[in-house]
């Protein structure tokens, strides 16, 4: 990596010899009231994790941490540039990779191990791809990317997920110290006697560059979380103003010093209290981080700028205790280790007990102290290793390697148990599987539910790629997508409208469409009810789906061969803003969509909505192939309030159709897991296409009446 760009053309002569420095860099930057916040914000990360009643935004002590890691490796650099005239890349990369990679790769190694061991193998290829992310430092985008389909949101949390923040600090630091070294180079154009320069010099040359990065950045949060809130929450350009901002506070440092100590005492006091306020006011419902983020990450700088002038009444009278310190030390390998604990824990006791709950942050902190007090520091201080960058550099390539193999490790497993599969499909199918094998009448009587299958279809490692292949408009998108199937020549048109419950059953109507000569158009919006009116998705206005249903149902109202409109959706999608009675409400929004077709003779049919486990059933079923009925739900539990607003909507509009197929699900009071060798869900709640199309039967005579008629 040739130094980094640490050569003499970029940084040994970036600056003269500098006249004077700032207390900033000639103090130590480690302050027990910044320990003290680290303390804060992973112990609020961690209980918010472990579902604490009272903290619904212990999820903002990442947002501490980026203000904090700003101010303390900003003043880092600022050290090295005034003290010894230039920025070494080499030697500052060998640093972070020395404090972090030996801790990370450490974690990501045995999440790995762990995985293998507590986890079913449906999680294996899944856990091994965040490994690989977490190793390259781009988990964040793994996860903004994923959050963009809303059929991921039924996948179990991974135990890395946490490591999105990492990747969003590190690409910060890819960009953060190249325009320190421009600043400091253009700061050199204005130096005074003899070739000397003063830290005034360089500072408004660092205020624009900071402001090149935080105003941009600050406002794309606040349209892109407006926008599209779930990958928001993960993209690196949203956060990069709040690492700027602690980079503000380095840079502005000696002036902190000339503050009162009353204010100081006072500002220190309000910070914290806004962090404290942030905890207990912000919760998943606030679009995030956009605006909301302003208020955790402004009281952060608060606390961090009063301490600059230490007051013996300020927050650091608590932050700076010697329990807050201790968990302030330990707090980056406090944070790598929760979340893996948390989610294995939870995979090995399913039931939430408070019991448990101290067990595993006892268990947590304990790891994080061990990893601390047996890695970070002996690695980060080992002469062999900070005595030579290069040989620093050499061996993070190496532990990234390590963790990148260790997750493909557990890819190629899986990897393995697929082709298997696909070999299994192959074989000839026999004349009766999934939906076949029940009666005509699956309710009449208790039928004897499979308890055991040698061969599954689809086999569980697959199932969740086992749906139809359709691109439809995401959550955050307007534009009308369309997938044809059947007969694209028919003048009977038939148009599948509504969201991914929708979208499960284009397997069976495209066989229907095939057998009886009709045109399928699917139009499936991501989480998006087929209804008209003030629709509103987790507390906010869902502007999105409103804006697709319009144009969407333009389409289809200038549609002349038309014969019949069929629709379903999952009943917790969306709801109607305001509404005291929200089936109520919701029947009136999907009439209001349905009324014009009907009106125009075009017939609707409403699928009801499918029973929802609420469990995976693929990761179950991988571990009791032979025991089924561990993997079965209570049928009044998956299936009894299902699709209640679209009934009452079918029953009382003239010209709707509503069709019930969940006794074809849950045949029983217990909704099986595998029907005739055939896997029902593909997750929590989404049919597996091979399920739907054995329903083919079922549908297709109510369908075949309603386009005869018309």
């Amino acid at each position: 990596m040739h130094r980094l760009l640490g050569g003499p053309l970029l940084a040994s002569d970036v600056l003269a010899t500098a006249t004077r420095t700032t207390d900033a860099v000639q103090k130590s930057v480690l302050r027990a009231d910044i320990q003290g916040l680290r303390a804060l914000a992973v112990l609020a990360v961690l209980l918010y994790h472990l579902d604490v009643p009272f903290l619904p935004g212990g999820f903002v002590g990442v947002d501490v941490f980026f203000v904090i890691s700003g101010f303390l490796i900003t003043g880092l650099l600022l050290k090295q540039l005034v003290a010894e005239g230039r920025v070494s890349l080499l030697g500052f990369y060998a640093r972070r990779a020395r404090r972090l990679l030996p801790a990370a790769t450490l974690v990501l190694v045995a999440t790995g191990a762990i995985t293998v061991a507590v986890l079913p193998i449906t999680r294996w290829g899944s856990v091994g791809w965040d490994i690989i992310a977490s190793a390259s430092y781009v988990q964040n985008w793994r996860l903004a990317t994923d959050s963009v389909g809303y059929l991921t949101s039924d996948v179990a949390p991974g135990p890395l997920q946490h490591y999105w923040s990492l990747g969003v600090e590190e690409q910060f630091y890819l960009v953060w110290p190249l325009l320190i070294i421009v600043a400091g180079w253009l700061g050199t154009r204005t130096r005074h006697q003899r070739g000397q320069i003063a830290i005034e010099n360089l500072r408004p040359w660092l205020l624009i560059a900071l402001a090149l990065v935080l105003l941009p950045s600050l406002a794309w949060s606040m349209y892109y979380t407006a926008a599209a809130p779930e990958p928001a929450y993960f993209a690196s350009t949203t956060r990069f103003w709040q690492l700027a901002l602690g980079a503000l506070l380095a840079v502005a440092h000696s002036h902190l010093e000339k503050i009162p100590g009353p204010l100081a005492m006072i500002t220190g006091w309000l910070g914290t209290a806004g962090i404290i306020g942030s905890l207990v006011l912000i919760d998943g419902s606030v679009p995030y981080p956009g605006a909301a983020a302003l208020l955790p990450t402004l009281s952060t700088a608060l606390v961090i700028a009063a301490g600059v002038k230490r007051t013996p009444l300020g927050p650091e009278l608590v932050l700076g205790t010697r329990p807050m310190v201790f968990v302030g030390n330990i707090s980056y390998s406090l944070y790598l280790w929760h979340w893996p604990v948390i989610v294995f824990a939870t995979a090995m006791f399913p039931q939430p007990h408070f019991t448990g709950s101290i067990l595993i942050l006892g268990l947590s902190i304990g790891l994080a102290y061990l990893t601390y007090r047996y890695v970070e520091k002996p690695v980060s201080g080992w002469s062999a290793l900070s005595d030579a960058p290069g040989r620093s550099l050499c061996a993070a390539v190496a532990l990234m390697i390590i963790g990148g193999l260790t997750g493909g490790m557990l890819v190629n497993a899986v990897r393995t148990e697929v082709d298997r599969a696909e070999i299994q499909s192959l074989q000839p199918e026999p004349l009766l599987t999934g939906a076949m094998t029940l009666p005509q009448e699956p309710r009449s009587a208790e039928p004897e539910h499979q308890t055991a299958a040698e061969e599954i279809v689809p086999a569980p490692v697959v199932a969740a790629e086992d749906f139809p292949s359709c691109d439809s408009a995401k959550i955050s998108e307007t534009e009308v997508t369309t997938c044809e199937y059947g007969d694209k020549a028919s003048d009977r048109h038939v148009a599948l409208v509504g969201d991914s419950h929708a979208k499960q059953w284009i397997p069976a109507l495209d066989r229907i469409a095939r057998d009886r000569g009709w045109k399928l158009t699917a139009y499936i919006h991501d989480a998006c009810p087929f209804a008209t009116g003030e629709l509103e998705r987790k507390g906010r206005a869902y502007v999105t789906c409103m804006d697709w249903n319009a144009q969407m149902q333009d389409l289809l109202r200038n549609d002349a061969e038309l014969s019949l409109v069929v629709t379903s959706s999952y009943t917790m999608s969306a709801g109607i803003a305001g509404a005291t009675d929200d089936v109520a409400a919701m029947a009136e929004a999907f009439q209001r969509s349905w009324r014009p077709f009907t009106q125009r003779g075009v017939p609707v049919a409403v699928i009801r909505d499918t029973p929802a486990p609420d469990i995976n059933v693929p990761d179950c079923v991988a571990v009791n192939s032979t025991s089924l009925t561990k993997c079965s739900v209570p049928r009044r539990e998956a299936a009894d309030d299902k699709g209640v607003a679209q009934l009452r909507a079918a029953g009382s509009l003239p010209g709707v159709t509503s069709i019930d197929l969940n006794p074809f699900i849950c045949p029983a009071e217990q909704c099986p897991p595998v029907i005739g060798d055939v896997l029902v869900y593909r997750d929590t709640d989404h049919l597996t296409a091979t399920y739907v199309e054995s329903l083919a039967d079922r549908l297709e005579a109510s369908l075949e009446t309603l386009v005869a008629a018309r």
